[in-house]
Order: C-alpha cells, then sequence, then structure tokens
C-alpha cells in the first residue's frame, strides 16, 4: 500500500503495530478525558456564568478564547510537538489545569471576561494540540493509507462518546448549581489525562515496531452460521418489541404478567450466548489468519476482542483491516479480491453480521489457497 510520507529506513507501522503499544492507548484515553471533561464544562460554562450575573456577550467572550486557543494548539502540535512530543501535550493540560483551579477559591471569577477568556484560550488550547499532535505522532510511523486511516478513526470515537458529558454534567449541577462539581470532574480529567502521558515516554512512532504473533491453528466455519447466529440478538430484539408493542395494544400488562417474563429471559440468556461467540468469533478469526500466514497487520486474538467489545467502531476498523490483508494475501498469491472492501464498509456499519460472514469466507478462502501453494 502506498505510504503516507516519505519513505525511511524504519519499517512501516500498520493498525495492529499501534493497537500493541501503551502510547497508543495512552493517547486514546488522554484523548477521551479530555473531550468528556472539555464538553461537560463547555455545557455547564454558560449557567454557571449566567449565576455570577454575566450576560450572553459576557459568555460570548469564552468561546471567542477558545477559538484563538486552536491557532495556539496549531502552533503546538505543528512546531513543538514534533521534537517535544510529550511536552506539547501535557504542559497544555497543566496549564488549564491551573486557570481552571483558581475558580475554586474565587467562584465569582465566571463573570469576569478576562478569566473567562483566558479559561476559553486554555481550554481551545489543549483541544486543538491533541488531534493535531497525534495525527503528526501517527504519520512517523509511516503507515500505508488504511492504517493511518483506521488508527485516526479509532481515535476519533473519543468524540462520540464525549457526548454523554453533557448528561453527567448536568447531573452534578444537581449537587451543586454554582458549578463546583463540574469543574472538579472536568479538573480530575485533565489530571488523570497526565498520569496517563506520564509514563508513555516517547510518543511518536519513528522506531521498528515491536514483532509478536498469536497464531491458532486454521478452522473453516459456515459463512451463513456465523451471520444467523450473530444476527440473533436485533432480530429477537425486533420481535420482543413488536410483541410488547402488541400486548400494550390490548391493554396487557406486559411487565407483571407471568407470561412475558420467561420469553424475556430467555431472549436475555440467548443475546449474552450470542454476544460470547462474537466475542470468540473475533478472537479465534484473527489467531486463524496468523496461523495461516504471520503478519504484522494482525493484532493478537486477545487484543482484537477487547477492541471488538470495548471501543466504539473498533469491529468495523478490525473487519476493514482483516479485509484488506485477506485481499493482499489473494493478490500475492497471483489471484482476484477475496472480498470487496467497499461491500465490507457499507455492512460494517449499517449490518455487522454480514460483515463477519464476509470475512469468515474470505478467510475459508485463503486457507484453501494456502494450502495448495503448499
Amino acid at each position: 500500500m502506498a505510504n503516507t510520507s516519505a519513505p525511511s529506513g524504519n519499517t512501516d507501522w500498520t493498525l495492529a503495530d499501534f493497537l500493541s503499544t501503551y502510547r497508543y492507548w495512552a493517547l486514546f484515553l488522554s484523548s477521551l478525558l479530555l473531550a468528556i471533561g472539555g464538553q461537560g464544562l463547555s455545557t455547564i460554562l454558560p449557567l454557571i456564568s449566567q449565576m455570577t450575573g454575566s450576560s450572553a456577550q459576557t459568555i460570548g467572550i469564552f468561546y471567542s478564547g477558545s477559538t484563538l486557543g486552536w491557532g495556539v494548539g496549531a502552533f503546538l502540535a505543528f512546531v513543538v510537538a514534533s521534537r517535544h512530543a510529550r511536552s506539547a501535550l501535557i504542559y497544555p493540560l497543566v496549564i488549564c489545569a491551573v486557570v481552571a483551579i483558581s475558580f475554586l477559591p474565587a467562584p465569582a471569577l465566571w463573570g469576569s471576561p478576562a478569566f473567562l477568556f483566558l479559561i476559553g484560550l486554555a481550554l481551545g488550547t489543549v483541544r486543538a494540540v491533541f488531534p493535531l499532535a497525534i495525527a503528526i505522532f501517527l504519520v512517523s510511523g509511516r503507515p500505508g493509507k488504511i492504517d493511518f486511516g483506521c488508527a485516526l478513526t479509532l481515535l476519533s470515537t473519543t468524540i462520540l462518546i464525549s457526548a454523554v458529558a453533557p448528561i453527567g454534567a448536568s447531573w452534578l449541577t444537581e449537587f451543586d448549581p454554582g458549578g463546583l462539581p463540574v469543574v472538579l470532574g472536568f479538573l480530575a480529567c485533565l489530571l488523570l489525562a497526565v498520569i496517563l502521558l506520564l509514563p508513555a515516554g516517547h510518543l511518536t512512532f519513528d522506531e521498528a515496531p515491536r514483532p509478536r504473533h498469536r497464531p491458532l491453528t486454521p478452522r473453516r466455519r459456515s459463512p451463513l452460521l456465523v451471520a444467523f447466529i450473530l444476527s440473533i440478538p436485533p432480530i429477537l430484539g425486533f420481535l420482543m418489541g413488536l410483541g410488547i408493542y402488541l400486548f400494550q395494544a390490548n391493554v396487557f400488562d406486559v411487565t407483571s404478567s407471568p407470561i412475558t417474563l420467561l420469553p424475556a429471559l430467555l431472549a436475555i440468556g440467548i443475546a449474552v450466548a450470542v454476544f460470547i461467540y462474537f466475542a470468540f468469533w473475533v478472537y479465534r478469526i484473527h489467531g486463524e489468519l496468523a496461523g495461516a500466514a504471520q503478519s504484522q497487520r494482525l493484532v493478537t486474538p486477545l487484543a482484537a476482542m477487547l477492541i471488538a467489545v470495548l471501543v466504539p467502531l473498533g469491529l468495523a476498523v478490525l473487519v476493514m483491516t482483516l479485509g484488506d490483508l485477506l485481499n493482499d494475501r489473494a493478490r500475492n498469491a497471483g489471484q482476484g479480491p477475496l472480498v470487496s472492501i467497499g461491500w465490507l464498509g457499507i455492512w460494517s456499519f449499517v449490518f455487522p453480521p454480514i460483515a463477519m460472514a464476509m470475512i469468515q469466507n474470505a478467510a475459508n478462502d485463503s486457507y484453501v489457497a494456502g494450502s495448495g501453494t503448499a
């Protein structure tokens, strides 16, 4: 695949290489903490400022400072991060925390235009420097286009997760309408982000990646069976929803009826069993593909399972990289592509069981081709 930067003597990094390092997950979790803390504070800030008697125009000063902070963050990312990677991320976090701490002894500062501009500038800086610097760090490993895009996509899911921050911030304001719990939560997020980054050391990826393999014996499975098993939960959910709707339409008390309790418990049990099979399939398919032919583009089976279960869009990214890997193996064997990357990408987001069945079918074909070549 084409590289995203000029060639060098080092080995190109793959998505699997990124996902197998502490520094990648330190960047992921620190970005997540910053996104959650910053989104929560920005949501409640107008309410805090209004309680101090500030007008809407005064609150706008905070957003002006935040906009200017994006320029400062871009400067830090492009000028400082390439030379002092960790400092470019940690120092803005510390400065932002120091500015926010000044709120604790003097809550009336939220009505001060100068303070609002300062906190906006600090928050805007850290919000800008993280995504830009992380992109620079990833490029230093000279990944292929798909590997770079998938690694950055996983990191961008922190923005999706931060959408829950306003809910948490609104709950915290129930304890103190003045916003003190929200500010403390924001400071806690910044502190945890710094703690995660400190052990990471060298944040760039300009050295050779560490070799790693966890091969398992390849095993052929029916793609139709894989798709059917993994499709059971959404089908059950639809049927249960339809049943509840019909019962309620007939003025039937669904929640207290023993007639509906047993099917509901059965459906939950089946869903749990399918979830376990899903985790098992992700674990096995990565190990089996490594067993068929070792590759630095494969994460270890355990890491793949955790990513698919815990990381938003993690399964879609893993499936896309597997499809690309299988097609490359087919091309190296003088064959045509085993799976359509376009359709694989569509089904990965629309209905993942179909995408997983496509991967299983392509894996079956690759095992046959590999044995024939051997």
